[in-house]
């Protein structure tokens, strides 16, 4: 990305902009990624800092592009959490609800919380305000319900996924993007990639959505116009916002977001994406998670312990249907056998620190 604007920066001021949009615009017409990272191997959350500050620089030359999604036939939201569905994508749900679009979320945790005040029931009152939050849009919804206390997906829970996904059809699978901090938002990335793994499973696009940090911005939705429905969306989950203003962050986070596009005198939201093709995001999934799960999991020993049978049964599995068909090895699957399920030296994480 930095040679690419050094190189554009020799050219003349006046017309190198002119240069980069329709560079935008060609690279618009292979997929839902607006402008490629070159280089996505070894990135931590330090180099993700780095990184997102770097594009935010070329804002003026490098702009996200819309993104369809009143146009999509079916879509299918995987949350980590009961409200993750609203806060991240709400707007954009409410819009494509609008527009007829075929709508499913599938809730992967059973809400489980062990947070002071909290009532003995809280995963009831978790399901009960989702209920109320999906019946705003339209949405079918579905449950996994792995612990969110002690996770522990099993095989079945992979092939449900795969079942769910199958069963839908949908056009697009929104996820929390790649990098989102929680543990248990990119365990839902990494269940993604088994239930793809072990299924084969990927004709879709992969639309990250933003709930803790800002992503790598390739595409937006404008849910200016929903922004009071997407308020009232938020509303539904009183069991968490009496704990931590959510439905007021994420309106700051919509109305934060407005900084990226041409400045009106209206206040205006939007939603933002790391919108990838299905074959990308895996590979992503394989290059950047699996190298130090202590590092990507920040830690988290109950979600890296909890992962471990089923992931090594995925990976087992694979590895015996490719001594079976005498297939060479690729890229991806050699560097997958060398994966360690490594345990951290020193634990960093603090389950206080994160929402859910």
């Amino acid at each position: 990305m930095r040679s690419m604007f050094n190189w554009l920066k020799k050219l003349n001021p006046y017309r190198h902009r002119a240069f980069v949009r329709e560079l935008l615009a060609l690279r618009a017409q292979r997929g839902p990624y607006r402008f490629a990272v070159r280089e996505w191997r070894g990135i931590s959350d330090m180099e993700l800092a780095r990184r997102v500050l770097e594009v935010e620089s070329f804002r003026s030359e490098v702009q996200p592009l819309p993104l369809p999604v009143e146009k999509l036939k079916s879509i299918l939201v995987l949350a980590p959490h009961q409200d993750d569905e609203s806060i991240g994508p709400g707007g954009s749900l409410l819009l494509a609800s609008k527009a007829g679009v075929k709508i499913h979320v599938l809730y992967i945790t059973d809400g489980a919380q062990t947070k002071t005040d909290q009532p003995a029931n809280v995963r009831f009152v978790r399901a009960q305000e989702a209920e109320r939050a999906c019946a705003q849009l339209g949405a079918q919804v579905h449950n996994l319900g792995i612990s969110n206390l002690a996770p522990k997906p099993s095989l079945d829970d992979v092939d449900r996924l795969s079942n769910i996904i199958l069963e839908t059809k949908p056009d697009i699978v929104m996820a929390p993007w790649l990098l989102d901090w929680p543990s248990k938002h990119r365990l839902v990335n990494h269940l993604l990639w088994l239930a793809h793994k072990r299924s084969g499973i990927g004709d879709f696009e992969v639309w990250g959505y933003q709930v803790h940090n800002t992503p790598f911005v390739n595409g937006y939705v404008d849910i200016t116009t929903v922004a009071e429905e997407k308020r009232r969306l938020l509303e539904c989950y009183q069991s968490q916002n009496r704990f931590c203003r959510y439905d007021h962050i994420a309106m700051g986070l919509a109305a934060w977001n407005a900084h990226l596009f041409e400045s009106t005198p209206d206040p205006r939201y939007f939603e933002v994406f790391c919108a990838l093709p299905g074959a990308e995001f895996f590979q992503l999934v394989a290059d950047c998670y699996f190298d130090d799960l202590s590092k990507t999991y920040r830690g988290d020993l109950s979600v890296i312990g909890g992962l471990e049978a089923a992931h090594q049964a995925v990976m087992r599995e694979s590895s015996r249907g490719k001594n079976r068909h005498k297939v060479r090895q690729s890229e991806e699957h050699s560097t997958v056998r060398h994966y360690l399920w490594r345990r951290p030296e020193r634990i960093t994480y603090d389950p206080s620190d994160i929402k859910g």
